[in-house]
């Protein structure tokens, strides 16, 4: 896994070596309904498309401009 990242005011995408979320339950659940439902609709698609990505900016209706998105990435490889 390799996770990408933007300085806030930076078009400049950097490899980021750790990850923190700040948020409360409420916020925590949703990620991972979020992740679960991305697992389901990418899993689907394994073999058909080289890569598959999901916007949690286009997932969560209460989601304002502004506010940190979540891009899940997926590549089809043959195992």
């Amino acid at each position: 896994m390799k996770v990408f990242g933007y300085q806030k005011d930076s078009e400049e995408l950097i490899e980021l070596q750790e990850v923190s979320f700040q948020s409360d339950i409420r916020e925590l659940d949703k990620i991972i309904e979020f992740l679960q439902e991305v697992k389901e609709h990418h899993s689907k698609v394994i073999g058909e498309v080289e890569l598959c990505h999901s916007h949690f900016r286009d997932w969560d209706v209460g989601w304002k401009a502004g506010s940190t998105d979540i891009i899940v990435v997926t590549t089809s490889k043959d195992k």
